[in-house]
């Protein structure tokens, strides 16, 4: 039989202005990111309230966004208070009020703050939790042994097709066997300029930076998210560009617990024709003993893919529409930011990019890179 599912929710929507408390959520880092999204979002979102930001910079300066607001016209604009460091924020009265923090500084700072901000607030980061597999694995058993909430912000991971599809692998794949996943997107402009060191040069212990780091930490946060697969070794092989040495594109052969294979490509190497038009395409098939799910589609355009659930016993199931990363910057924000939310304010949420999931993410990118590097199959450390 073949079953056609929606994936919408028709659950009464509750009314916005009374349906829980307001969290207080202090931004750490305002630059392209934070100005872009994170700071309109929660400004219009009924349910957070702004109550600091933390920024060193006087002027913060993005090659991704020439017009960023001085920290004045921050302060004026959403009526706030500006502290230099974290440490200042701590010291501050703000910081007693403060539920949760988001931090989307530079990755070589996220381990930093995360720590000084770990017990005391829920924590939003941008992905990577960071870029340096001991300072991850710090960050993972500190958020394991605090009673507060520890996201990354893999927005893909909180669509509900995300839930759906962990679901379905659960329940009607068997055991999964192979898992293969291709990432496409327009990103050349991105990791050819030579001014974007910190999309292209490596610091610290990274062995490399480019599409990794970049990009490839989306789809195997996904990837972790849907299948609850443990990576043990990888073979990876990365053709770089000879502008700036950053990765262009990535081939990976994951080896898991149990004996699944994951095959990951990635590449940054498609035209770039418009910010709308260009969006990331995606191919995704997770293979079980009992069927194989299918998932695959354009970014930002529901209406060009669908998931396919087949299984050895005839059953077909089509959920059609594609929905992956949210990174649209209108409206009250992803549902990534809809869940921190939730969190802080002590309502129940699925939590599907925690610290477990970021650290096995740079677990094997690190990997990765060191794959590519040596020539050789490589291990991924797992957490002791």
């Amino acid at each position: 039989p073949i079953i056609a599912q929606s994936w919408i929710d028709h659950t009464p929507m509750p009314d916005p202005l009374t349906a829980r408390r307001c969290a207080h959520i202090a931004v750490v880092g305002a630059g392209w990111w934070s100005q872009g999204w994170h700071l309109p979002q929660l400004s219009r979102n009924y349910h957070s309230e702004i109550t600091a930001i933390v920024e060193p910079c006087e002027a913060p300066r993005s090659t991704l966004n020439p017009d960023l607001k001085t920290v004045e016209e921050l302060k004026e604009l959403y009526g706030v208070p500006i502290f230099k460091t974290f440490d200042d924020f701590l010291k501050s009265p703000q910081a007693k009020s403060t539920d949760g923090v988001i931090i989307a500084t530079s990755h070589s700072s996220h381990y930093e703050i995360g720590m000084k901000a770990m017990g005391h607030f829920h924590i939003l980061m941008e992905k990577p939790m960071t870029t340096d597999l001991t300072e991850a694995d710090d960050l993972a058993k500190t958020a394991l042994r605090c009673h507060k909430i520890f996201m990354l912000n893999n927005t893909a991971n909180f669509r509900p097709s995300a839930e759906k599809v962990h679901d379905m692998a659960k329940s009607e794949l068997g055991k999964i066997q192979t898992v293969k996943c291709y990432m496409a997107a327009a990103l050349l402009w991105l990791f050819e300029n030579p001014e974007n060191e910190g999309w292209i040069k490596p610091t610290g212990s990274m062995q490399g930076n480019g599409f990794g780091w970049g990009q490839m930490s989306h789809a195997l946060a996904w990837l972790f998210f849907v299948t609850e697969l443990e990576p043990e070794s990888v073979f990876c092989s990365m053709s770089y560009s000879e502008k700036t040495g950053a990765d262009l594109s990535d081939m990976a052969i994951i080896h898991c617990a149990g004996g699944a294979i994951m095959n990951i490509h990635g590449t940054a190497s498609l035209p770039f024709k418009s910010y709308f038009e260009s969006t990331k395409h995606i191919d995704i098939k997770v293979f079980g003993s009992s069927g194989v799910l299918s998932y695959a589609g354009e970014d930002q355009h529901p209406e060009s893919g669908e998931l396919r659930l087949e299984r050895y016993d005839g059953t077909e199931v089509h959920l059609p529409g594609f929905y992956f990363e949210n990174y649209q910057a209108e409206g009250d924000g992803p549902e990534s930011l809809q869940a921190f939310l939730k969190g802080c304010s002590g309502e129940k949420f699925l939590n599907a990019a925690d610290a477990l999931i970021g650290r096995k993410v740079v677990a094997t990118i690190d990997a990765m890179y060191r794959s590519a590097k040596s020539g050789q199959n490589e291990t991924i450390r797992s957490l002791k």
